[in-house]
């Protein structure tokens, strides 16, 4: 028995170096081979795991990992279990394998990590913030535990915390640009503009070719109201040598400066060159949102359209796709297209419904869906959806504007004008006369 063991072994070890290799195939008959010579050797079923997990066959994977934990429960099974869990969209059956991998000796801070990213997928931050840290502590020298515990303190709206991590990561790896975006970024968050300048300057000095930190730079001058210099740098940074992933957001930022400073036709002109930099990895929703309304501005609703159907193409399902459900029909209103934009309404009302029944607090899309049963003539639903949004405490200028509007929509004159003069009152820009 000692000598099949020692030859499956032998055998699981040729393989594992095959797979290491990409030679799947060769890499499979080892492991075949010593499940015959040794139907109860764990590694094999290990790494018929991990085979499967090269080919992305995730529920095979996990019956071999299965097969493994059935001959011994072993910690380092029960987190590779648990990683193909997560690959497979299982994030709850990977945390309960985590969890037992650490009853059973293994408590590594890779697993730490995953952990974190479990829950982050989740939507848990407060969990997913505590197995990062705990993956940082375990682990100091690994910098991108850090940037994943500093996003999460981010999103849950601690910066004191996030102040402190990122300069923890510019002392410990002042050659990994990723603390200097975060310090930049924190910096112009806290309407720091000059020290958000200072700092990205001399970021962008230590790091010559990186194309982000100069981003960083420019975006920091334009906060600080140096316009003109902005724009300079922009033009000047055209001709870095690793721009070519990041030109498009320069671009972006470009345009965005120009539609700011209400020079419409030059923000067109650097927004459609950023969409033209579109391929199949990169899709340009931002400047594509942007340039739509600009067109709007114009009147030019056909060209409008064409942007709002590009970002419904994508079913991205985010903020963009469900403006552009609304404006959809808005433009082929404008267009004269009635029949159409009727159809488009009453679809993007449907499609606003179920948003809302699964996400109750996204306000942006309950103010859509008013906005659409005004355009469709249905101003009781429509008022209906304003006090929803009233009664959750959010006072929105653009929810009076809406109002103001049915109010118009519906005779009752003095009604449209004090929600009119709300909306100017909490949200300036709004108002045609500014």
């Amino acid at each position: 028995m000692e000598s099949v063991r020692t030859e499956a072994m032998d055998l699981n070890k040729q393989g594992e170096l095959l797979l290491k290799t990409g030679n799947f195939d060769a890499a499979k008959e080892k492991f075949d081979k010593a499940a015959e010579l040794d139907p109860m050797c764990k590694d094999t079923y290990r790494n018929y795991g991990d085979y499967y997990v090269a080919k992305e066959q995730y529920p095979e994977a996990k019956n071999a990992y299965k097969k493994a934990l059935l001959i011994e429960k072993d910690g380092l099974l029960y987190f590779l279990y648990g990683n193909v869990c997560f690959l497979n969209n299982e994030p709850q059956e990977g945390i309960e394998n985590y969890n037992l991998a650490v009853a059973n000796g293994y408590d590594s801070d890779e697993m730490m990590f995953f952990m974190g990213m479990a829950y982050e997928h989740m939507n848990d931050d407060n969990m997913a913030l505590r197995y990062f840290q705990r993956a940082s502590v375990k682990n100091p020298s690994r910098p991108d535990y850090l940037v994943k515990k500093i996003g999460t303190e981010i999103r849950l709206e601690m910066y004191d915390a996030v102040e402190k991590d990122a300069d923890q990561l510019i002392a410990s790896n002042p050659e990994y640009f990723e603390g200097y975006h975060i310090k930049t970024e924190l910096l112009i968050h806290n309407k720091r503009y000059e020290e958000a300048l200072t700092f990205a300057a001399m970021a962008a000095d230590r790091f010559p070719e990186d194309a982000d930190l100069k981003y960083d730079q420019i975006k920091a001058e334009y906060m600080a109201g140096h316009v003109e210099k902005a724009l300079d740098l922009i033009n000047s940074s055209m001709e870095m040598k690793y721009l070519e992933g990041s030109k498009h957001k320069f671009l972006l930022l470009k345009g965005e400066i120009f539609a700011e400073t209400n020079e419409i036709e030059k923000a067109v002109q650097a927004l459609e060159e950023c969409i033209a930099l579109e391929n199949e990895q990169l899709f340009c929703r931002e400047a594509r949102f942007l340039v739509l309304n600009l067109y709007l501005s114009k009147k030019e609703y056909e060209k409008s359209l064409d942007h709002a159907l590009a970002i419904i193409s994508q079913n991205a399902r985010d903020v963009y796709y469900y403006a552009a459900l609304f404006y959809k029909g808005f433009c082929l209103k404008q267009l004269g297209r009635e029949e159409e934009a009727k159809e488009a309404f009453t679809s993007a009302a449907s499609i606003y419904r179920v948003q809302t029944i699964e996400n109750p607090a996204a306000v942006d899309i309950y103010l859509y869906r008013a906005m659409t049963y005004k355009e469709l003539g249905d101003y009781e639903n429509a008022l209906s959806t304003l006090d929803f949004i009233s009664d959750l405490g959010v006072d929105l200028a653009e929810a009076h504007l809406v109002r103001a509007e049915v109010y118009e929509l519906t005779d009752k004159a003095v009604l449209a004008e004090m929600e009119r003069a709300k909306a100017y009152e909490l949200k300036p820009s709004l108002n045609p006369k500014q």
